[in-house]
């Protein structure tokens, strides 16, 4: 069974809680839509563009908190914030799609304990929110693993206890590192990990391996340090996948 193999080498799909609690879900399998409750009061983050549908009294309206950090990090400068303001008791609902081509949504428990409140995630991920997120940035002063790690510089630092939406392409499947338990991965497959999981970098082999393999000269390597920590990973990022569209040709990655 496909599912056994990959539950057994500590990957699995992104899960959707099944608790009667829960108030989103997720729809379709390419270019999903998530679907968020809102009690009156209540309001829900998305980036500009990602709006598929609002009931009666939800009203949306943009802020641009944070503008420049959200710009550092790949995002726009303005967020549209989505509220409930219906009748007492009436609940509604909005509906947010990605912005990226064939995207999928990845729900993130900020407040889990694999997580701690802190997600270093790639530049532009942030898809939207509900409940107390925050985007900021992370700063990789190391030159080699900002330029051969797969995260870049400037990296986007998600923090809070909500609910955090990743916009991403490609098949989506995440891990719980153990502590001191280390991932070796494609750098163009990292997708976010929490904080306290540490990135770097390693070389793909000797010289035959680093220039035939296929991977490049550098793999990047996940270590959860002192607590077990979540990593999501991509089988394509957006980038790699526009340019297989744009030369005609759909490559592994």
């Amino acid at each position: 069974e496909p599912e056994i193999v990959l539950e057994a080498s500590g990957w699995g799909h992104v899960k959707i809680p099944e608790d009667p609690d829960t108030k989103f879900a997720i729809t379709g399998h390419e270019s999903q839509v998530v679907s968020i409750a809102l009690d009156v009061g209540e309001t829900c983050k998305g980036e500009p563009g990602t709006m598929m549908f609002l009931t009666p009294g939800v009203e949306q309206n943009a802020s641009c908190d944070g503008c420049c950090e959200r710009c550092l990090s790949g995002e726009d400068c303005c967020v549209m914030n989505f509220t409930n303001n219906g009748s007492t008791g009436q609940r509604g609902y909005a509906a947010l799609t990605p912005n990226e081509v064939l995207g999928k949504v990845i729900p993130v428990d900020m407040s889990s304990p694999e997580v701690g409140g802190t997600l270093i995630a790639q530049q532009g991920t942030f898809m939207g929110s509900s409940g107390d997120v925050n985007v900021g940035i992370s700063v990789d002063c190391n030159f080699m693993r900002c330029c051969c790690g797969g995260a870049g510089l400037v990296r986007q630092k998600v923090t809070g206890n909500g609910l955090l939406l990743l916009g991403a392409t490609g098949t989506i499947v995440q891990k719980i590192l153990q502590p001191d338990e280390t991932i070796i991965v494609d750098t163009n497959c990292v997708l976010a990990f929490a904080e306290h999981v540490k990135l770097d970098i390693r070389r793909t082999g000797g010289i035959v391996g680093m220039f035939g393999g296929g991977e490049g000269i550098f793999n990047t390597t996940l270590r959860a340090r002192e607590k077990p920590g979540l990593v999501i990973i991509q089988s394509m990022n957006q980038t790699v996948f526009l340019e297989a569209l744009a030369a005609d040709k759909i490559y592994r990655r």
